[in-house]
């Protein structure tokens, strides 16, 4: 311990002498600082869970195929749409149709045996109590295949910012700490910068098929952790 402050005080001092030195110079004032950082986070509960939907349908002929996706399709819309709350979201993610092919043998090119109509959806919901019945409705009305629930937070920006706010705190204590052991104080903050977490939506890691059993309801869900890092430098004196 008496090394590290002794470390410290001559570090101090040595940033003291560029100064004079400097000063002497006439150059740009230079005042000695201490770096830090430090971590701050916050643990809050997901309120927003996002379903990834497929409607897969398979016909001898693209266009029956393409028919009988869009009629299904519809009809999951039109579900989906009376059960969703005005916050909660349904829409489009993407579509496909493409053939099916058999392998025949090396000489001869793979046979087409019909096609492939996939549509898929991406739903958003807030209220995570009715996830179980979102979920049901979707397959009783065409869905072929549910992935998620994926989590996800409505308040993700405010969360950072008190993750953020949390990091400075941590890091003013810990140059504190430093300028003290020094024998220095605190005059001012010279910069500072932070990095925030970049939260993906965290998966349940779940696919349900039509054909399986249905997905447990209601779905729990853990709180998780929001992080944030600050890097921050302060300007020190007697």
């Amino acid at each position: 311990m008496e090394k590290t402050v002794l470390l410290l005080r001559l570090l101090v001092m040595f940033s003291v002498m560029l100064v004079s030195s400097g000063a002497a110079l006439g150059a740009e004032p230079v005042s000695p600082t201490i770096s830090v950082d430090a971590e701050g986070k916050v643990l809050a509960k997901p309120d927003l869970a996002i379903l990834d939907l497929e409607v897969e349908t398979q016909a001898p002929q693209s266009q029956a195929a393409a028919g009988e996706n869009a009629r299904r399709s519809e009809g999951l819309l039109q579900a989906l749409k009376k059960l969703l709350g005005p916050e909660e979201k349904v829409r489009s993610l993407s579509y496909r149709l493409t053939p099916l092919r058999a392998y025949q043998s090396k000489t001869k090119p793979e046979a087409v045996t019909g096609y492939q109509a996939i549509h898929r959806f991406k739903v958003e919901v807030r209220d995570l109590a009715r996830l179980g019945t979102v979920m049901d409705t979707a397959f009783q009305n065409g869905a072929s295949r549910v992935n998620g629930p994926y989590w996800g937070h409505s308040r993700l920006e405010e969360l950072q910012r008190q993750a953020a706010v949390e990091a400075f705190a941590k890091a003013r204590r810990l140059a504190e700490a430093l300028a003290q052991a020094a024998g220095v104080k605190i005059k001012g903050l010279q910069k500072v910068s932070t990095h925030q977490q970049i939260l993906y939506p965290r998966g349940a890691g779940e696919a349900y098929l039509k054909a399986a059993a249905p997905p447990p309801t209601p779905v729990e869900v853990g709180e998780e952790e929001i992080k944030a890092h600050v890097a921050a430098v302060f300007e020190v004196g007697p």
